[in-house]
């Protein structure tokens, strides 16, 4: 024993710099990551093109497999922004193109800003307006909200609104504001909520209510969005009509589906549970199939006419 300890204190100043050497790596990657200096940018391609390699689609030939690109531009990024869209032959669009964006998306039309929300062009490929992408004016807004009792979310360290906020689809007002619905990275539940966005990127309002997904506007006022709730067990036993089979779907904390309908100030007007609708309807055998603790899903709502199923 008296050994080892001699050995152990010969070596305590270069088992202490190691770890000096380890910390002070690690307390530099976070300062990179955060700030995004050197050499950032060059790690950060080199992890998109590891990325790229391994989840391409893979290429068969005869009886090996090999992973490819999907595709590569010879272009020079300063051209990206005018060579966008290619047309063919004479075809235009008559209807604007709506683009959603998101951090470091369209920096060279909101180069003030993380990058544009989304960017809306001309049915000709010409830049009819963009909107800024301001997640810290969302985060302003979360912490004048009182959502966070009923919408937990729990964050992995180093969280961040700039950087772990992620656009997952708009729609358009009829006045021009922007629906945008949020995902985010590193929290769970992911779904970042709904925002209402003006023309200046800054949030009209903004619900972190794990809204998800794609949304769906009606005459251009009323939002249909998906959303979720978790944590609520479920413990039900499904009777299809006709086949007599009985069913149980249990599951400790499960995604519990909505369909939320939100007036044009943001209030919540209607909460729909999918799975509830699904279990009352004479379609219920259809939930045999589902995994139990996801069992509806929903990743886009849209409004039907009562003909919508036919005659």
């Amino acid at each position: 024993m008296h050994g080892a300890v001699s050995v152990l204190l010969r070596r305590a100043p270069v088992l202490l710099f190691a770890m000096a050497l380890l910390l002070a790596g690690f307390a530099g990657g976070l300062y990179v990551e955060r700030h995004e200096v050197f050499p950032h940018a060059l790690l950060s391609a080199a992890y998109k093109t590891f990325v790229a390699a391994v989840e391409a689609p893979p290429l068969r030939t005869g009886t090996r497999r090999f992973r490819r690109y999907w595709k590569f531009v010879d272009l020079p990024p300063r051209q990206a922004a005018s060579r966008r869209f290619e047309f063919i032959g004479n075809d235009r669009l008559t209807d604007p193109i709506l683009v959603p964006g998101g951090r470091g998306h369209f920096r060279e039309y909101c180069p003030d800003h993380a990058g544009c929300l989304a960017v809306e062009y001309t049915g000709r490929g010409e830049v009819r307006h963009a909107w800024p992408h301001r997640p810290d004016e969302l985060e302003k807004w979360l912490e004048k909200e009182e959502f966070a009792a009923d919408f937990p979310y729990e964050r992995a360290i180093g969280f961040s609104f700039l950087h772990d906020v992620e656009v997952k689809r708009i729609s358009k007002y009829a006045n021009g504001d922007l629906l945008a619905v949020f995902q985010f990275r590193r929290t769970h539940p992911y779904g970042g909520g709904v925002a209402r966005i003006d023309r200046i990127g800054k949030p009209v309002w903004y619900r972190p209510d794990y809204s998800h997904h794609q949304p769906h506007l009606i005459d251009g006022e009323v939002a249909l969005v998906p959303g979720m709730r978790h944590g609520r067990p479920i413990d039900t036993e499904i009777v299809p009509g006709r086949e007599g089979a009985r069913i149980r779907m249990s599951c400790p904390q499960w995604r519990h589906d909505l369909v939320n309908v939100i007036d044009p100030a943001g209030g919540l007007l209607r909460e729909t549970s999918v799975f509830d609708a699904i279990l009352q309807s004479p379609y219920a055998s259809l939930l045999i199939q589902a995994a139990p603790c996801d069992p509806t899903h929903v990743n886009s709502v849209h409004l039907l006419g009562a003909d919508a199923a036919g005659p």
